[in-house]
């Protein structure tokens, strides 16, 4: 679990000072995307935070602080289910992950929290695994899955 633990931690580090740029210019069919959950938007690694806020709303809870690796803030908003952290770009915020925390929420493979491991592997067969994250990769995107006694605990959408 400590491992489990210690790669999530890196990679949520290396998303938010990776400095990788993007923008908001439509993302490849061929890209991983969450679909939030009652809002009716695809949310993807790079979009315009503006643009998801407009249709989720008001987040349960807001962080701010300033950017490790750019000029301006990291912003995380918490909703029911999912979390979105973002980096500064000039005057947007760009998503930089999207870390999906219960049942409430799914991947649009139908993979979520609690869920077993032969779904995990039915939905992303390419996928690779290193002690208790399962990876799977999709054009600019990746999904790190992070198991314990052979269910999911934390789904995270990252730049590949």
């Amino acid at each position: 679990m400590k491992k489990a633990i210690m790669i999530l931690a890196a990679a949520l580090l290396l998303a938010s000072c990776s400095g990788v740029t993007g923008g908001t210019s439509p993302a490849p069919a061929e890209e991983f995307f969450f679909r939030a959950p009652g809002a009716g938007i695809e949310v993807r690694i790079n979009d315009d935070m503006s643009e998801a806020l407009a249709a989720l709303g008001e987040p349960l809870k807001y962080f701010e602080a300033a950017s490790c690796a750019f000029t301006g803030l990291d912003k995380t908003y918490t909703y029911s289910g999912f979390v979105i952290t973002t980096r500064p770009e000039g005057e947007r915020d760009l998503i930089c992950s999207i870390r999906l925390t219960d049942d409430s929420a799914a991947t649009p493979e139908g993979v979520y929290v609690g869920c077993g491991a032969a779904r995990v592997k039915a939905a992303y067969p390419a996928s690779s695994a290193i002690d208790n994250v399962v990876r799977a990769e999709k054009g600019g995107t990746a999904l790190n899955i992070i198991m314990k006694d052979g269910a999911v605990i934390s789904i995270e959408y990252l730049p590949a």
